[in-house]
């Protein structure tokens, strides 16, 4: 069986400029984008690479500021999150916050916490950030695998049984996909929004999924 991840990486360098060491020197203010499956290992991912290169990590930043810009508490404006499952669930905000908050309004709101936070660059973990910055330059990467693969990762990292994870994954990959559509519009697996796609079936070791990401930030300009 080839070895996937050194093909990957024999056509990144194909493209890259040589350089002296293996570590791609990131511009102030470099945007990374991860969208990932649930136990595909993309948050490990994102995470090692911020350590690595020295990149804020922003995850439930991005709902803090935009509950900040509801004046709303960021603890209350989680568990709504996780609850509402439709876009049109969000008159369940509107009780919260006390603002006529529909689907569009909050869009503007999303859109304009993560055109702020990639103005002073780093990683930004899901809500469609590929997509709002699809122009900026930014590295749109993708994290997947099959549910079993996924699975026994989660089991791995949370405990339980990896047949018992199999159902939260799906809903969970449902959810999010669900979330992208209903607000951009745009399938969440459509590989055209993405610069790269990893499948974490076949890359497992994730520090080497990290070299991946290294590389693919000196290639894209």
């Amino acid at each position: 069986m080839p070895d996937v991840q050194k093909a990957i990486q024999s056509i990144i360098q194909a493209v890259s400029a040589t350089r002296p060491d293996s570590t791609p020197r990131v511009a102030p203010g470099r945007v990374i984008c991860i969208s990932r499956d649930l136990g595909s290992g993309g948050g490990k991912v994102a995470a090692l690479l911020g350590k690595r290169l020295g990149l804020e990590l922003y995850d439930q930043e991005i709902l803090e500021r935009i509950a900040k810009r509801l004046h709303a508490d960021a603890e209350t404006m989680r568990a709504v999150d996780a609850s509402a499952r439709e876009l049109r669930d969000l008159w369940l905000y509107s009780l919260v916050t006390g603002e006529d908050l529909d689907a569009d309004h909050y869009r503007r709101q999303l859109e304009n916490v993560v055109l702020s936070l990639a103005r002073s660059g780093g990683i930004l973990l899901g809500r469609g950030a590929h997509l709002i910055l699809a122009r900026s330059g930014a590295l749109r990467v993708r994290f997947t695998g099959s549910p079993e693969a996924c699975a026994r990762r989660l089991a791995i990292a949370q405990g339980g049984e990896p047949a018992s994870l199999l159902h939260s994954i799906e809903e969970v990959n449902r959810r999010r996909a669900k979330f992208v559509w209903d607000t951009f519009r745009v399938r969440l697996n459509d590989p055209r929004t993405f610069d790269l796609t990893i499948n974490t079936d076949h890359v497992v070791d994730l520090e080497k999924a990290v070299d991946l990401l290294t590389d693919a930030l000196a290639a894209v300009g």
